[in-house]
């Protein structure tokens, strides 16, 4: 199959109406998990690691980049760079939060998730394992994408990683976590993480920070949270009276 063929098949047309100025900008192409399925369909039949293909706007565009093979490693060009403003933040001390969604339908169908390349690209053989366990195998994937997504967003430091080296592990109470598996070995992150899904959408939610500093504005919320609700009731006594 060739790139015209990868491509016609993600956005379910004709080959024949993929030329160069062919728009990437619909259902079956858009989104991060699409352009991730892109770039494994393209590892797999081209045997080209472009990961620049999540930025290409037309086919046009798309075909340049996959001739400049660029290599896997290799952070793409807009995450090379990344303002330093952003890539401070991952060490700073405040509270910071990341939400992500996403539609199952989004996902490919497999009869094989482990052998198939967008599932070994983007998730580590525990989640595999443990999703291709369920029933519908899809949206417990789609939540923990959802959660990769959503930690990188919450820890820009975070965004250039692989979504294969973060992984969201189960514990047996049934608790989720967030780990960073690499070349030195894995590492719990200090990260909140909450996910939930149907049998069409899945979500997640990140909070990163301190377990210090979560505590401090978990108790400083409140109290305002309860400051207000006076404030409200005395304001409708006041009124009533």
């Amino acid at each position: 199959m060739d790139l015209a063929g990868i491509v016609a098949k993600l956005a379910e047309c004709s080959p024949a109406e993929v030329g160069p100025d062919f728009s990437l900008d619909r259902p079956g192409l858009q989104g991060s998990m699409r352009r991730s399925v892109l770039i494994a369909s393209i590892r797999k039949h081209l045997g080209v690691d472009c990961m620049a293909a999540v930025h290409a706007r037309t086919f046009g565009e798309l075909s340049a980049l996959v001739s400049g093979g660029s290599g896997a490693g290799e952070p793409s060009p807009s995450l090379r760079a990344v303002p330093e403003e952003l890539r401070k933040a991952g060490s700073l001390s405040f509270l910071r939060c990341g939400i992500d969604i996403e539609s199952v339908e989004m996902l490919p169908k497999a009869e094989d998730y482990a052998a198939h390349p967008f599932y070994h690209d983007n998730f580590t053989a525990d989640e595999i394992a443990y999703c291709g366990r369920q029933p519908d195998p899809r949206p417990h994937f789609a939540a923990r994408w959802c959660a990769k997504e959503a930690l990188k967003k919450s820890e820009p430091s975070l965004m250039a990683e692989p979504m294969s080296s973060l992984e969201v592990v189960r514990t047996d109470s049934g608790a989720l976590f967030l780990r960073r598996r690499g070349k030195g070995g894995s590492k719990d992150l200090p990260h909140s993480v909450s996910v939930s899904h149907t049998e069409s959408v899945a979500a997640a939610v990140v909070v990163a920070g301190p377990a210090a500093w979560v505590m401090r504005w978990s108790w400083l919320l409140l109290v305002l949270g309860l400051a207000a609700g006076v404030t409200a009731g005395m304001a409708l006594f006041g009124g009533l009276r």
